[in-house]
């Protein structure tokens, strides 16, 4: 656990960052753009990237070679996961649909953007 030390800090940094964002989204998006979800956007994708960074850093400390095909395995699955998730959800709510997809998709590429950096960083070492 020690090890994932600076991820965690990492994380925590980078969290209170997209805290801002979305307290920023939510004060001055228009009305199309806000969703009652934000907040629960924003923990799920910071629970979704501890648990996927803690998956490929235990999934290749046997063999590094398998990190390039993890790494493609899991982001492939969490971008089928993710759509099909934003899909039900416009499904559902039609009328909300806009404003959860668009937090959504924003706080993904966020987050999608710093679990790229960190896994990079801690598998050059």
């Amino acid at each position: 656990m020690s090890s994932n030390k600076p991820f965690f800090k990492q994380l925590s940094i980078f969290s209170i960052f997209t805290l801002g964002i979305l307290l920023l989204w939510n004060q001055f998006a228009s009305e199309r753009f806000q969703s009652n979800l934000t907040w629960l956007i924003w923990l799920f994708f910071i629970a979704t990237t501890t648990l996927i960074h803690l998956f490929l850093v235990k999934s290749t400390e046997k063999d590094p070679k398998k990190f390039v095909v993890n790494f493609m395995l899991v982001t492939a699955i969490k971008l089928f996961g993710y759509l099909i998730l934003i899909l039900i959800y416009a499904l559902i709510k039609r009328e909300a649909a806009l404003g959860f997809t668009v937090f959504f998709l924003a706080m993904y590429l966020l987050y999608s953007g710093f679990e790229v950096f960190t896994l990079l960083r801690h598998f050059r070492k």
